[in-house]
């Protein structure tokens, strides 16, 4: 029991954050969020900038760009974690 929790314990340090999947919102528009694991007193920075790749990756996929429809990113602070939820449509560049 305790070896199955120290591999799991480790496997959650090695994981870091979680970046959800894409998820459709409504017609165009998509969501992804991600919480960073860094626990308290951690800026927004890194969460931000993931789900930012993670758009621009999808939208590039399809030949397009990421417009943001809305962004939301929250500093960690005691017993709440860093995270960023961004909502966004792909769009042809230009």
């Amino acid at each position: 029991m305790m070896k199955t929790f120290a591999v799991s314990a480790a496997a959650l340090t090695l994981c870091g954050c979680m970046t959800s999947a894409i998820t459709r919102m409504d017609g165009d528009t998509y969501m992804v969020s991600k919480t960073s694991a860094g626990g308290g007193l951690v800026t927004a920075a890194g969460p931000t900038a993931d789900v930012y790749e993670a758009a621009n990756k999808f939208c590039d996929e399809k030949g397009q760009v990421v417009e943001t429809v809305n962004l939301v990113a929250q500093n960690g602070v005691p017993f709440r974690a860093a995270n960023a939820r961004l909502q966004f449509r792909c769009r042809k560049p230009g």
